[in-house]
């Protein structure tokens, strides 16, 4: 038996604690992709916050910073990540890292590896590679995220994309 949950579900642990279905049954828990990317989210905002208090500037105008345009984006290839490669949760973890990397990416040092190739890939420097074409210039990307952000962002996308979190989200399952 599986059991959707939001995250803040009590249910699935209060199941494990009855143990109302004996050894006869083995309940497992599944995430909502709406809400674990809603966590996403949560997790960035949570650390320009925190940064912040501590007079560390990751949010803000400056180029490359952590902003609300720039956190709903990659909390959308967060999502969509999950879902275009479920139930490969290696896939999943991989896609994710390729989102963050490429956002990350500069003229001087690319950090494309991780993305998809072949000529429909969706990112641009990986086509052009695979038609053995000069990439465009990386000043074109609209959402960029300077080296900083990355490295502070980083443990955000660790604890959300570690195999455990990823296994729950395996059926791809959204609950509106």
């Amino acid at each position: 038996m599986n059991v959707l949950s939001d995250g803040d579900s009590k249910t699935y642990q209060h199941l494990l604690e009855l143990d109302v279905y004996g050894d006869n049954m083995i309940i497992s828990k599944e995430e909502c992709l709406n809400h674990v990317a809603k966590r996403f989210g949560t997790g960035l905002r949570n650390n320009v916050k925190e940064w912040r208090s501590e007079s560390v500037a990751i949010g803000g105008r400056k180029e490359g910073s952590l902003k609300e345009s720039t956190i709903l984006k990659p909390t959308n290839f967060y999502r969509k990540a999950i879902k275009d490669n479920a139930p490969d949760v290696q896939k999943m973890k991989t896609s994710i890292f390729a989102s963050l990397f490429h956002t990350s990416s500069t003229d001087t040092a690319p950090k494309h590896n991780k993305c998809p190739t072949g000529v429909t890939s969706w990112c641009f420097y990986q086509r052009a590679s695979t038609n053995n074409e000069k990439p465009k210039s990386h000043s074109s990307m609209k959402r960029k995220l300077s080296a900083q952000v990355l490295e502070e962002i980083l443990p955000v996308y660790q604890r959300l994309a570690n195999n455990e979190v990823l296994a729950r989200c395996v059926s791809g399952k959204l609950r509106m």
